[in-house]
């Protein structure tokens, strides 16, 4: 490869960069979707409005919309005070952030596994790859791209740490830890990360001692996520009873994680909301498959796996269990979850490039086909993000993916409404109520099955004045 040559030490950097823009420059064009989340987070956050004491203390001492995440909300206060609300300055953050998130994997992943080319392809992948598309392409979604710069950031400060064994790289690892905390606590699992790299890369005994002081900040920020749910009551407790969890979450949750390697290979009818088939026991014929395969993988590459395969296959792993339902979350499973465990099957496939393309009978044709792969992954990634232009192209597509899903229904009625297509809104309203007649779909369909008469006597009158 190119980029292997002496002096193109950057040229796999301003591939990535450019590779992000050529998906995302797009994204500047698109507007805010206030019915998810947007409005909350930066359309009605009088908190973001000006980055004054008040606003600081607010940030760093409150918990907001069921999290406590104040990096997050500064950034939209920075955002704020250069672009107010014009969402083009939003999403040119997110773009940057995904930038600069592909770039630290690709540096991550060759340094762990002392392959450049295997890092580079990881990260072209990640950097390409439609399941990420909802954390870019999202404005509310930034809070995983900034504890993912920042756990990026940590993981190689500790990787400084072990290989010169001076402590002020670990006491770096340690802050930019602390920061990713307070960006999003869903980088609880960092050490656990560390410790899988300790037993399967560097192999030293006392080295599995370093990570785990890190756990201190991981119970901490723990603590702090489930406190912040629970106050907000995103976490009812009657949802974390035994038979609920053993009864619904578990096995509902078991096939749902082969479903997110199918997204992870083939990355088609992505969605902003899924329906998943509820199951109400282990011994159900799908959830009881899903299991036994799970664990014959598990043991298939603990036992007979190398050093490399095992870590990574662990890092999908690691980074699910946040969001694994163990704690039941209300949404069972999202593309954007995928943001930091899919890089295990992403550097599993740069390796498996890498290995297969010395011999050089088959160079020709493993690099072949991965540039297809990668093509396909980008020309899809192109069409998916257009889906998050506006709130009605976001929310067509997402009811026309989950029609069982009333919130889908509603807030397309909500966008239609907002867009003056009353007759479209109704119908829409009418069909959340169809699936689930929630207070607020009945309300609404109410609402706008008056709006609409009193628009028709109005034409009347004007007909006959």
């Amino acid at each position: 490869m190119a980029f292997e040559k002496p002096g193109n030490k950057w040229l796999p950097y301003l591939v990535l960069t450019l590779s992000v823009l050529f998906i995302y420059w797009q994204a500047l064009s698109f507007d805010f979707i206030p019915s998810w989340d947007d409005k909350e987070y930066v359309l009605d956050n009088i908190h973001i409005q000006s980055l004054s004491a008040e606003n600081l203390k607010f940030i760093f001492t409150n918990t907001y919309f069921s999290n406590y995440a104040p990096l997050h909300l500064l950034s939209y206060s920075i955002d704020f005070a250069i672009w107010g609300l014009k969402p083009a300055g939003y999403h040119l953050t997110n773009i940057i952030l995904h930038i600069l998130n592909a770039c630290l994997l690709f540096t991550l992943v060759s340094r762990i596994t002392g392959d450049r080319k295997a890092g580079f392809i990881a990260s072209l992948i990640f950097s390409l790859h439609p399941i990420n598309i909802e954390n870019v392409a999202w404005i509310s979604e930034r809070k995983t791209l900034l504890t993912t710069f920042f756990s990026f950031l940590s993981i190689v400060s500790y990787l400084n740490f072990r290989d010169a064994l001076k402590w002020r790289y670990y006491i770096l690892c340690f802050v930019l830890f602390l920061l990713a905390l307070l960006a999003k606590p869903l980088t609880v699992t960092l050490p656990l990360a560390l410790l899988a790299y300790e037993l399967f890369i560097k192999k030293e005994r006392k080295g599995i001692l370093f990570p785990f002081p890190l756990f201190l900040l991981s119970i901490l920020g723990a603590v702090m996520a489930m406190w912040a749910h629970m106050s907000h009551h995103s976490i009812e407790q009657s949802s974390l009873t035994l038979d609920v969890l053993f009864g619904t979450v578990y096995p509902t949750m078991t096939p749902i994680y082969w479903k997110y390697v199918k997204l992870i290979i083939w990355p088609m009818g992505l969605s902003g909301f899924y329906d998943a088939p509820i199951y109400g026991s282990f011994l159900d014929a799908v959830p009881a498959v899903s299991v036994i395969a799970w664990v014959s993988l598990t043991v298939l590459i603990l036992c007979k796996g190398g050093g490399q395969m095992r870590f990574w296959y662990l890092w999908f792993w690691i980074w699910l269990l946040p969001v694994s339902n163990i704690i039941p979350i209300p949404v069972y499973y999202a593309d954007r979850y995928m943001y930091l465990p899919a890089i295990g099957f992403f550097a599993l496939a740069g390796l498996g490039v890498s290995k297969i393309s010395k011999a050089p009978s088959f160079e020709k044709i493993v690099y072949a086909v991965a540039a297809i792969i990668i093509v396909f992954y980008g020309a899809a990634a192109f069409s998916r993000a257009g889906v998050w232009r506006n709130e009605v192209s976001f929310w067509k597509d997402t009811a026309e993916k989950s029609p069982g899903q009333d919130k889908a229904r509603l807030n397309l009625g909500y966008a239609y409404e907002m867009e003056g297509l009353l007759a479209e809104a109704e119908r829409e309203y009418q069909a959340a109520v169809n699936i689930y007649p929630s207070q607020e779909a009945l309300s609404n369909l109410q609402m706008i099955k008056s709006k609409i008469e009193l628009l028709r006597q109005k034409a009347l009158q004007q007909q006959n004045p």
